[in-house]
């Protein structure tokens, strides 16, 4: 096959702030630093599973602007290969990420054009090069079509749920593995308790659920069994991107036949070292790295 893992969601240009002090709505404030990377969940996740060893390509697309070129390039020096991108007229995906320092917390603004998002046509042959396939729920109409086409050529299907978005629902049945967050598990389940929730996803639509809590870990429901895996204990420098993180190093662990206690254990360990950098892609991790801390 030729890759390991392809993408179908979307990629953006993320400008990350680290705030100085408490940020206050209604006044100016400096921040203490700032960067601009790549960033957005499916990409970020690719960039992960290339960092520790995985070969990944996207597909989706970016506008016609500047932003849109950075992207591009961003991808590839995280060593993802953008052969499905298509550059279309209009405005990229961009973000605006403000880093609290030492908190779990941090705040995004972001704009995309559907212009640009809506529409995109894929390549069945891309589509079933790759053992695994990464969604998001930002292109749902692409997302289902690279789903079909990758459930029909046997491959593994995983989708990073944030929040209930069209066609995500009937999305879901399509996918092997549902990483979702807390506030979708409850948004769908009406549960509170996310390992209540997890379980009710699992039984509603027969696939493993596992929902991420932040530092309060993950629920994972699979195969008649319920489980919690903390989270590390650290103190973040910035928590952007590290569920996307976590999504890729939990595929990475998955396609290498890791059982999914210890693949779910080791996209923690992932996450965790991430929140040391600034931004999604600021200190992607190393195997060597994630094993140590394991």
């Amino acid at each position: 096959m030729a890759y390991d893992v392809v993408g179908v969601g979307i990629a953006s240009l993320d400008m990350v702030a680290v705030a100085a002090a408490e940020p206050q709505l209604g006044i100016k404030q400096p921040v203490a630093r700032w960067l601009e990377m790549g960033g957005g969940p499916v990409a970020t996740a690719l960039a992960t599973m290339s960092r520790l060893g995985a070969s990944a390509a996207m597909a989706g697309a970016v506008g016609d602007d500047a932003y849109g070129a950075r992207i591009l390039e961003g991808l590839r020096t995280a060593g993802v290969d953008p052969v499905g991108m298509q550059v279309r007229p209009g405005s990229s995906h961009v973000a605006f990420a403000l880093a609290e320092p030492g908190r779990d917390r941090r705040t995004i603004f972001w704009h995309n054009d559907r212009a640009v998002l809506d529409g995109i046509v894929l390549e069945q042959a891309l589509i079933s090069s790759a053992r695994a396939l990464a969604l998001d729920t930002h292109i749902p109409a692409a997302a289902m079509q690279a789903a079909r086409w990758m459930r029909a050529a046997g491959g593994l299907v995983m989708i990073d749920a944030e929040r209930v978005r069209e066609q995500t629902l009937a999305l879901l049945p399509l996918c092997d593995l549902m990483v979702v967050s807390q506030r979708f598990a409850h948004e769908v389940t009406g549960l509170a308790g996310a390992g209540e929730a997890a379980q009710a996803l699992h039984v509603r639509f027969g696939r493993l659920a596992l929902v991420t809590c932040g530092a309060a870990g993950s629920w994972c429901a699979d195969a008649g069994e319920l489980f919690h895996t903390p989270a590390f204990t650290i103190t973040p420098l910035d928590t952007t991107g590290a569920g996307d993180v976590f999504h890729g190093a939990l595929l990475f662990a998955v396609l290498r036949g890791d059982p999914i206690r210890r693949a779910v254990r080791f996209a923690s360990a992932a996450a965790a070292i991430s929140c040391a950098g600034l931004g999604g892609r600021g200190n992607l991790p190393t195997l060597d790295a994630v094993e140590r801390m394991l």
